[in-house]
């Protein structure tokens, strides 16, 4: 969703009619049209047509990613009594230009329903299945970790298959929504105006292609009239409701606040109205969540906004860091200070468990003697096979305690912690900045398979990871945090 490519996924396959051309869809339509020419011609030959009325229509307003001008959104949403469906991409949530964690209890608090849309938002399609399962169960169960009753799904990319349809129903997940399967204003002139409820696939919702900058108030009123004539099931796909971002799937919220304005006026007459898509689906709806207490920092220098607060207070809160305690009293954190290979040692140690070790006498490392401070947690990484170490030559290693850990370093120690699982690297990189033989290729993209590592976006839209840059304080709250919601502590 960050150039034409990635949204051509979404709209163009389905759309440009190659994207499953063998499928028993296409002949349902033929022979839809043909029931349609049938009737046509029985009312010309003078036999009666039974007249039918339309089955009442839901129209389900969902709002993808986490963007931060869904919060604006919501609150229109708000002020004309409707609801709607929030899919997030967890690792987005509390970056700039996103929506934080309470942002999502105050769409929860008003109503919305809050969904998953993975940890990393990749191309599921791409990924093996143990990948796709990693970000699509991790994505629900941060979810459910912050206080959300998570039910349903929208896929990345509208990108599915099935063993991805497999994915998201053993992760638990009751729906999925694709797109470019309902008729739209510039694609499908064959397709139905509305999924069917129940939907014949859950798996895969029917739904039009997602609201771009070239779609007008017209189109969408008449994807909504449209959907009247026949009954069912519209569901409405946005992404930024905002002036000056993301020119392709851009609505203003001129244009959005009209339109709310006029499908809130539409509910009057008794047979269409908007619903999540929870309730939709006749799922149950939780009261709820209450909103999070108001949080306190235990460092004085890392505010309760602070990008990655709630990754430093998790980790001072299971004593995984300690911080430092000032001349004054007061305690820091030092956020942006490298991390060295020492304190990396014991911050694993204790992510791990603390578990019951008896230091060697006689230290592996030349550089390292029973008396240097975090002795016990680096023997203890080495023993454990997460650090090797450097070969010096003659025999002598050393372990260089005072070194900065570097991205790609990183990525190795946390892969290694997590037992070195089967994991095939992929033969296109992710990262603009890491190649097939990149030191640590494996181990980088294992990590952001995981959603442990999201890498940086650039201003081009492409993704680094920067495998030579230091891991700051910060930064290494952000990947113990994830590294436990994916592989959580005993």
């Amino acid at each position: 969703m960050r150039n034409f490519g990635q949204r051509f996924r979404k709209q163009g396959p389905r759309a440009a009619g190659f994207r499953r051309i063998n499928n028993p869809k296409k002949y349902k339509r033929i022979v839809a049209v043909l029931g349609a020419l049938l009737l046509t011609a029985g009312a010309l030959s003078g036999v009666a047509v039974p007249a039918r009325a339309a089955a009442p229509t839901i129209v389900s307003l969902t709002f993808d990613d986490g963007n931060g001008n869904q919060l604006a959104a919501e609150q229109v949403l708000k002020a004309h009594g409707l609801v709607g469906t929030f899919f997030i991409t967890t690792s987005w949530i509390g970056t700039p230009g996103y929506l934080t964690q309470a942002d999502l209890h105050t769409i929860a608090g008003d109503g919305n329903e809050i969904g998953g849309h993975t940890v990393t938002h990749p191309d599921l399609t791409t990924l093996t299945s143990a990948a796709a399962s990693a970000e699509i169960c991790n994505g629900k169960s941060t979810l459910e970790s912050w206080g959300f009753q998570v039910n349903n799904f929208a896929y990345p990319f509208a990108a599915e298959n099935a063993s991805v349809q497999t994915d998201v129903k053993n992760c638990g997940f009751a729906s999925a929504r694709g797109l470019g399967d309902i008729r739209s204003p510039a694609s499908c002139p064959s397709c139905p105006f509305a999924e069917t409820l129940p939907p014949a696939n859950p798996l895969v919702t029917k739904a039009p292609d997602e609201v771009d900058s070239t779609w007008t108030l017209q189109n969408l009123e008449d994807l909504v009239t449209n959907a009247e004539s026949t009954g069912g099931w519209l569901e409405l796909t946005f992404h930024h409701i905002a002036v000056g971002t993301d020119p392709t799937l851009t609505i203003s919220p001129t244009l959005f606040d009209t339109f709310v304005t006029w499908l809130a006026a539409r509910t009057a007459n008794g047979t269409t109205s908007v619903r999540t898509v929870a309730q939709a689906l006749g799922q149950s709806t939780p009261p709820p969540p209450p909103p999070p207490p108001p949080a306190s920092s235990p460092f004085s220098d890392v505010p309760t906004n602070y990008t990655y607060f709630t990754e430093i207070n998790w980790l001072a809160t299971q004593g995984i860091s300690t911080g430092w305690v000032e001349a004054n009293g007061t305690k820091t954190y030092r956020p942006l200070q490298p991390v060295n290979r020492d304190a990396m040692a014991a911050f694993m140690y204790r992510l791990a468990g603390s578990p019951a070790f008896t230091p060697p006498a006689v230290s592996p490392f030349a550089d390292l003697t029973p008396q240097t401070p975090f002795y016990k947690e680096i023997t203890w990484l080495a023993t454990q096979g997460i650090s090797t170490g450097w070969d010096e030559g003659n025999g002598i290693k050393t372990y260089r305690p005072l070194q900065p850990v570097n991205r790609d370093a990183m990525a190795a120690f946390m892969y290694r912690l997590a037992g070195s699982p089967a994991f095939t690297a992929p033969a296109a990189s992710p990262f603009t900045d890491v190649t097939p033989q990149t030191a640590f290729y494996k181990e980088i993209t294992w990590l952001s398979s995981t959603g442990i590592s999201t890498g940086w976006t650039e201003t081009n839209g492409t993704r680094t990871y920067r495998p030579v840059t230091a891991v700051a304080r910060d930064a290494m709250a952000a990947f113990m945090y994830r590294y436990n919601t994916s592989f959580p502590r005993s």
